[in-house]
């Protein structure tokens, strides 16, 4: 066979790349950014309607249970529901200010000494090897850290937060109420939508998906938060109530959320314990998240979305620069949304084919050619 043969034959065996193709994903790419871009910018309005969106999907399981199962009227089960979500909310609220008011109280007290106990422990150390004097100018004195003027500011600024926190929880809670409200109508609509039978139910298995992962993320997180709480005040490590809070609400952040809410108790063991104490409760927030995150979550979850973990990742990463925390909470559900969309695109399925945890099978003139 000659040159000019085997090149007609391989080329009739690939397809060519054409030009309009590249320049389709350029601009596809370029559009993408743009409304990225577009939706970091409108933040402060598209945040709350999220959350409120959210929240009436993982709430709707409660006023589905009470309409189905206890005959309540549709309108008695959003009231009912809409009770049990500001009760937890404004409970939320209302533990943060008492925080902070602890966190004001301790300060004053236990922390400052310890803290200036290991100051002058640390400066003595350092003026054996004659650095104690640069290290007065480079560090300053517990007291300037934590003396009563910043104490007072701190706990001014988590009061302030709280009484902001409330007011977005406000606004919120409304337009959770309408969603809720028109549910049965959303529903009934997109029923009726000429759509393929098919590609409704999945979007039902994504929503009901979605409910389910948040509901076991809630308890899982739940779990995390109690035993750092319990391996914190075994250590004595101060505001041990608080970093169990903190380690409930970042679990939700995948990955990411779990090593930050061990940082800080870390550190308060650094400066305030041995070096013993620290890398207990350094092994002992790596045992609960080794313990929850791969072990129970994936029992109950399984690859629920199909979604690969570096992909989970990133688009925390992205969401969290978009939409700020918010974004990273809500990083999970938004991204089974997108991969469902992309899934039903024909131009845009093969990303949803790259991203999938599960490995797809070759075409059968891949296989044939091999």
């Amino acid at each position: 066979m000659t040159e000019n043969s085997t090149e007609k034959a391989t080329g009739a065996n690939t397809p060519p790349l054409r030009k309009a193709d590249g320049t389709r994903i350029l601009v596809m790419a370029a559009a993408a950014i743009f409304i990225l871009i577009g939706l970091r910018e409108l933040r402060d309005l598209l945040v709350p309607i999220m959350l409120a969106a959210f929240l009436a999907i993982i709430s709707y399981s409660i006023t589905d249970f009470l309409s189905k199962r206890l005959n309540f009227p549709h309108w008695l089960s959003v009231i009912c529901t809409l009770i049990v979500d500001a009760g937890v909310i404004f409970a939320v609220g209302t533990l943060l200010r008492f925080l902070a008011a602890d966190m004001k109280n301790t300060l004053q007290s236990e922390v400052t000494l310890k803290f200036q106990e290991k100051y002058n422990d640390f400066i003595c150390w350092l003026d054996r090897w004659d650095l104690g004097e640069d290290a007065r100018h480079i560090f300053s004195a517990p007291q300037d850290y934590l003396g009563m003027e910043k104490i007072f500011n701190v706990s001014q600024a988590v009061g302030t937060g709280a009484v902001s926190f409330m007011s977005i929880t406000t606004l919120i809670l409304v337009l959770m109420t309408f969603l809720l409200g028109e549910a049965p109508l959303f529903k009934k609509n997109f029923k009726n939508l000429p759509n393929s039978v098919q590609g409704k139910q999945q979007v039902f298995s994504a929503l009901k998906g979605i409910q389910r992962y948040l509901f076991i993320k809630t308890i899982a997180s739940a779990c995390t938060g109690l035993l750092a709480w319990w391996l914190c005040a075994a250590m004595d490590v101060p505001f041990a109530f608080l970093w169990g809070v903190v380690a409930y609400v970042l679990n939700y952040i995948p990955t990411i959320g779990s090593i930050v809410a061990a940082i800080p108790p870390i550190l308060l063991a650094l400066l305030l314990g041995s070096l013993g104490d620290t890398f207990i409760i350094a092994g002992g927030y790596i045992a609960i998240n080794f313990m929850i995150g791969n072990g129970i979550e994936p029992i109950f979850l399984g690859k629920q979305f199909g979604i690969a973990t570096s992909v989970v990742l990133l688009s925390v990463l992205l969401w969290g620069w978009v939409w700020g925390t918010v974004g990273m909470f809500l990083a999970v559900p938004i991204s089974v949304l997108i991969k469902l969309a992309l899934e039903n695109s024909g131009d845009l399925y093969w990303v949803a084919a790259i991203i999938d945890d599960n490995e797809h099978p070759k075409p059968d003139s891949d296989v044939n050619n091999h």
